[in-house]
């Protein structure tokens, strides 16, 4: 693989895409946005553009020091230097971000290569456990505040379930309906309820609409917005071109089962989040078992979608390892974001170079478009001496 000059408009073109989407979903304008998220851009292209020069520079180092291809430094650990460097330019809190969906595509590159291995046995429906499980914790902590979610993942859960934590309704502000259209709907539908139905709400509801009624307008935004993640997800995983958006407008099979999920799931969270507060069972406990019982609708989502959970567990495997370093039950690892940003891209770009069937494909398009289809042409008859059929595998 002839290294040429690493092209820093890529990144620039990605990132703009990545931080421009939350801008204007938040009703701000292009210039607005812009304006905003220019420094964050050129941060971020940076740190992109920054780890793909090192990493390139090790591997071509450690061949030239070495006189031969070890297992390991193929791209292993090229890759954890080129992290090692580049992820300090990054922002903090950008970081962690990072870091977790590296995570999601580092146990998933693992469980594939277990799998692959005859190590372990395809575990059916285990990515809706997986997701059921996860979503209780992050609906739990959501609720009760017990410990801050990343701010991206707390704003889109607001959004989603259409009503604010337990501390925020203590302050004064509740969830209002913000969409006119549904706005309208729900407003002659609460109506209705409230001169047809002896109860209302209960007491310990935060919402401002009857139950019903905040259960229908819940399910509509959850459509709405269901539709609107698969556009924005599709557009930056295509590096901003928008063939990607239109050829899933084409599938309406598959935006159909999605948008229904997240519109099935999030009335199922507040549904049964308000059934539980009528009982003795309501309170703190509530939120996670509506969040355990409605996170079985991820049966809805159209295959491939281990990622999807694997991304929602690691999530909720750093809300609780916040809550233990909190507590005072265990103690924070130094230089935590760091380590495990270093150790999932070692393994992810190992995957991907030695082992490329078995990752996801849409990482694999991705890094693809990064590198101007050189990813795609790498020459793996070199890798054979280290491992075996390397190329072969690639082809299929």
């Amino acid at each position: 693989w002839y290294q040429r000059r690493v092209r820093a408009v890529k990144a620039v073109k990605i990132y703009t895409a990545l931080y421009l989407l939350p801008q204007l979903l938040r009703h701000k304008s292009v210039c607005e946005g812009l304006k905003q998220t220019f420094p964050d851009v050129l941060r971020s292209s940076a740190f992109l553009t920054c780890h793909c020069f090192v990493t390139c520079a090790a591997h071509c180092v450690l061949r030239r020091i070495l006189g031969q291809y070890r297992a390991i430094t193929v791209a292993a650990i090229p890759a954890a230097i080129g992290s090692l460097v580049s992820l300090p330019i990054e922002k903090y809190s950008r970081q962690e971000i990072l870091a977790i969906y590296m995570a999601s595509l580092a146990l998933e590159c693992l469980y594939e290569m277990a799998v692959y291995r005859d190590l372990i046995p395809p575990i059916k429906g285990g990515e809706v456990a997986l997701f059921a499980g996860s979503s209780a914790v992050l609906t739990y902590f959501h609720r009760n505040r017990e410990v801050k979610i990343n701010d991206t993942m707390d704003w889109l859960m607001t959004k989603l379930l259409c009503c604010p934590a337990r501390s925020t309704v203590q302050e004064g502000r509740t969830a209002k309906v913000t969409t006119r259209v549904r706005e309208y709907l729900v407003g002659h539908l609460d109506e209705l309820l409230r001169s047809h139905t002896p109860c209302g709400r209960s007491s310990r509801c935060t919402h401002e609409l009857t139950c019903l009624g905040h259960i229908v307008n819940t399910g509509l935004n959850g459509l709405i917005w269901g539709t609107i993640i698969q556009m924005c997800l599709r557009l930056l995983s295509s590096g901003g071109s928008l063939r990607q958006v239109f050829r899933l407008l084409n599938k309406r099979l598959e935006l159909a089962r999605v948008s229904s999920f997240v519109g099935a799931y999030t009335a199922g969270v507040v549904g049964l989040e308000c059934a539980l507060n009528r009982t003795c069972v309501g309170g703190n406990v509530a939120p996670a078992i509506a969040g355990l019982v409605s996170g079985l609708s991820f049966a809805l989502v159209p295959e491939p979608s281990g990622p999807i959970a694997l991304y929602f567990f690691c999530r909720a495997f750093q809300c609780v390892y916040k809550k233990l370093i909190q507590d005072e039950i265990i103690r924070e690892i130094p230089y935590d974001v760091l380590l495990l940003f270093t150790v999932s891209t070692a393994i992810t770009i190992h995957t991907g170079v030695c082992e490329p069937h078995l990752m996801r494909p849409s990482y694999t398009t991705f890094l693809n478009y990064l590198t101007d289809e050189r990813y795609r042409k790498l020459d793996r008859k070199l890798i054979n001496v280290v491992m075996k059929n390397v190329d072969k595998a690639a082809k299929t």
